[in-house]
């Protein structure tokens, strides 16, 4: 087969390749947004199914012959196929040490781990989700092993988010960061003193207008999207033209949903962004770090939207959905959406503690993947944990170890690219700020183009062209570094 024959064999299987991802995304979020109760047991075997199909399609000798054979010529390919072939490379690598059944009963679990997660947080029943994180802890343990890592077993998991990290790298640098935000907390949290709550109620009909007024103004195309509620808020894509974010409302906190789903929007701009050549050519047409993923919705969420320039946009747009907040006026709105304190739930973290949040969770990954500590131990462990780095201890499990999604769906080695992404979003905005002229007036006025076109230019459109660090450094010419985070915040709150 000549190498023409072998590229268009091989981008037909990557195209076929994506069309199954977006079956099995359409399947998770009608999991999470309107699947009836009862359907659960139905879709994990769908899901089973699904991921067994694709795994086949990976593994098929007859595609994984022609990837070794491009692998060993991609001398003579061109730049963009000696990319798309050394992922490739790679992913094919890791599916092929993973046994069948054993890819079809990880997903089965993590789709019945969910839906028990989903009806046990409410009732904050541990017991009932428990046995299900055993099997995932000790499924993600099995997988690590599979894949073989060099240094430590949870840097296997690192590596389906962030290629090529590992513990040893990340642990030192959010360790650090951790106790530079520690002590940076009282003293910009003491600023904070004495602000009253905002008064609701808020109607969940208008903050899901209000949602969608500010996600259009930030360039999400609702003809190519839609917003719904999901337990927890979430992104994901189908294919090109077709992007989904969630968020959930709460009655007396309309923030809580504006933030949430500004930072999904970030999530949806960046895949919006992505090469158009997105099932001819992938991985180029994909992206390729959970880390700049989550650069980018945070930054839409704190950097732009927690900076006093978008409180006053936000305060004239408040006029017609909640006017008496409004009426507060841009300075005590940007308080209120910058308040610093020790808190129990991520989603609703500050700037400056929320990354001691993912520090909690990424020590305590560390330890459940080595066998250091045990699921039934885990209430416990975080409890100390929240006391030691926060200074809180949540009174149940609901607001504890049960608030997050990721675990109960097998999502270990996720967490710290929150972090990192608060790192790469410090980075990339001071280089913004300088490429771009009166970028504060421009959101001031709730003119937002500029931004994103920068960053369509410099993040969204490299698709899978480079690894996290080295796009960082493409981007800035400077290494990955949380100094510029830190300076940022202590600027701020200065």
């Amino acid at each position: 087969m000549a190498d023409s024959q072998k590229l268009e064999f091989y981008y037909k299987r990557l195209t076929d390749l994506c069309l199954h991802h977006g079956v099995m995304a359409l399947m998770g979020w009608d999991m999470n947004v309107c699947m009836p109760p009862g359907g659960a047991p139905a879709r994990a075997e769908q899901i089973r199914y699904m991921s067994l199909r694709s795994h086949e399609l990976v593994t098929d000798p007859e595609f994984a012959n022609v990837v070794e054979e491009l692998s060993e010529g991609i001398d003579s390919l061109s730049e963009d196929d000696r990319i798309s072939v050394k992922f490739t490379k790679k992913a094919l690598d890791k599916a092929r040490k993973l046994p069948p059944d054993f890819v079809a009963e990880s997903a089965k679990t993590r789709a019945l781990s969910h839906d028990a997660w989903v009806k046990a947080r409410p009732a904050n029943d541990f017991a009932a989700v428990k046995p299900f994180l055993e099997k995932l802890v000790e499924q993600a343990r099995k997988r690590s092993e599979l894949w073989g890592y060099e240094e430590h077993p949870y840097d296997a998991l690192l590596d389906c988010y962030d290629i090529g990290a590992r513990l040893s790298v990340v642990k030192p640098l959010l360790v650090e960061l951790g106790e530079e935000l520690r002590a940076l907390m009282p003293r910009i949290a003491a600023k904070f003193e004495g602000l009253e709550e905002l008064k609701g109620p808020f109607d969940q009909a208008t903050q899901n207008r209000l949602c969608r007024t500010v996600a259009e103004s930030l360039g999400f195309h609702f003809e190519n999207g839609r917003l719904d509620v999901s337990p927890h808020p979430f992104s994901t894509t189908f294919g090109p033209n077709d992007f989904r974010i969630t968020t959930r409302y709460n009655d007396n906190d309309f923030l809580g949903s504006l933030y949430g789903v500004m930072h999904e929007t970030g999530h949806a701009l960046y895949e919006m962004g992505l090469p158009e050549e997105y099932l001819t050519r992938p991985p180029l047409g994909d992206w390729m770090s959970s880390s700049i993923h989550e650069s980018q919705s945070r930054l839409w969420e704190n950097q732009v939207g927690r900076s006093r320039e978008f409180a006053g946009y936000l305060c004239g747009v408040l006029e017609d959905f909640f006017p008496s907040v409004a009426d507060l006026g841009p300075d005590t709105l940007w308080m209120h959406v910058n308040r610093v304190r020790s808190s129990l739930i991520r989603t609703e973290a500050d700037e400056v503690t929320y990354s001691l949040h993912i520090v909690i969770r990424m020590l305590l990954e560390e330890q459940l993947i080595a066998g250091t500590l045990a699921v039934a131990d885990l209430p416990e462990a975080w409890g100390d944990m929240y006391e030691k780095y926060l200074g809180v201890r949540s009174p149940d499990d609901k607001d504890g170890v049960m608030q997050d999604t990721h675990w109960f769906g097998g999502g270990f080695g996720y967490f710290p690219t929150y972090a990192l992404g608060n790192l790469y979003n410090a980075m990339m905005m001071d280089t913004a700020r300088e490429a771009i002229g009166d970028l504060p007036g421009q959101i001031e006025r709730g003119e937002f183009t500029a931004l994103s076109g920068w960053l369509r230019e410099n993040v969204h459109s490299q698709g899978a062209r480079y690894l996290a660090p080295e796009l960082i450094r493409h981007i800035t010419g400077k290494d990955l570094s949380a100094k510029p985070f830190v300076e940022y915040l202590k600027r701020k709150f200065a």
